[in-house]
């Protein structure tokens, strides 16, 4: 695998309605399967969460409930982040070296307070609370995170603080 991510976006039935070319080269053409068997069955793959119902289970237990686990692709470590966005769920699976941020991606130990918060599905409201900050710190804190790690959503935010080692 190389250093792009391979990306799924399957719906709520399970059935997968995009991919990127990483995820075509890794697993075919996937359009139409069930998303539990292109990214469960991948050959040479260890500790993959997925299973049946797996994306509807996903989706509800809500927005920015991000699932996060380390699989083993071929004896290598991987990171396959799976995030629920609206009425899908877009799968991420990528190697290590993709994983180390650069030095714009870097985010400050307040973000990182935030990006955990978010993880966990808490509101601005909560997280502020939490903190000790107005909820318009933790949308400003939430903006910046996303400005220097290339994301638009906050699902996206979650999923790409896991795929660069900010969360675990």
């Amino acid at each position: 695998m190389n250093d792009v991510p391979a990306v799924v976006v399957a719906r709520l039935d399970g059935r997968v309605v995009s991919q990127n070319a990483a995820a075509r080269t890794l697993m075919g053409d996937a359009k139409g399967r069930d998303c539990w068997h292109v990214v469960g069955d991948l050959e040479g793959a260890e500790g993959l969460p997925c299973r049946t119902g797996c994306v509807r289970e996903l989706l509800a237990s809500g927005m920015d409930r991000a699932r996060h686990s380390r699989v083993s692709l071929d004896g290598r470590r991987h990171s396959l982040t799976c995030v629920p966005l609206e009425d899908a769920v877009i799968c991420s699976l990528s190697s290590p070296s993709a994983d180390r941020p650069e030095a714009w991606e870097l985010i400050t130990a307040r973000e990182r307070e935030v990006l955990c918060a978010l993880s966990e599905g808490k509101t601005d409201r909560a997280i502020a609370a939490d903190l000790g900050l107005r909820a318009s710190t933790v949308r400003t804190h939430v903006e910046h995170m996303r400005t220097k790690l290339g994301v638009t959503t906050r699902a996206a935010l979650v999923a790409r603080g896991f795929e660069l080692g900010f969360l675990s």
